[in-house]
């Protein structure tokens, strides 16, 4: 059964793109291919070019196109249409996908922004009895 973990962001401490850059990077490390779901076309280029330059000494290998050579580890999308088998879903968009279950674990972000989504996304979850874990971060 699919994992669903909240992440609390306090807006202090944290900034949702480093974040978003860091679960990137341990999901690469422990080799889980990874769905960044977005919002929006402008979110999926903007955490692209986040992915190039969040650290000066390493790189994150991903694309923004499903169907690239080779599969990417890390695809970046805005089209709730996934491709190819993965692991790890992190939702950035304002809804639950409908195929969230197909993969092992879901992360799901929470901001000042989106309080209200996150809630209803958690009671979703929590509805149809899926495990659900919270971190503050």
């Amino acid at each position: 059964m699919t994992r669903v973990d909240f992440y609390q962001l306090n807006p202090e401490r944290h900034r949702y793109d480093q974040v978003v850059c860091r679960l990137c990077q341990k999901a690469y490390d422990s080799n889980q291919f990874t769905l960044l779901l977005t919002q929006n076309p402008q979110q999926s280029q903007y955490l692209d070019q986040k992915l190039w330059t969040f650290r000066d000494d390493s790189f994150l290998p991903h694309d923004t196109d499903a169907g690239a050579s080779p599969f990417p580890p890390i695809l970046i999308q805005d089209n709730p249409d996934p491709q190819g088998d993965r692991q790890l879903l992190i939702n950035l968009s304002a809804s639950v996908p409908s195929y969230f279950a197909q993969f092992e674990r879901v992360i799901e972000l929470v901001t000042d922004d989106n309080r209200q989504q996150a809630r209803s996304s958690y009671s979703f979850y929590k509805e149809r009895g899926y495990p659900l874990n919270h971190v503050n971060l």
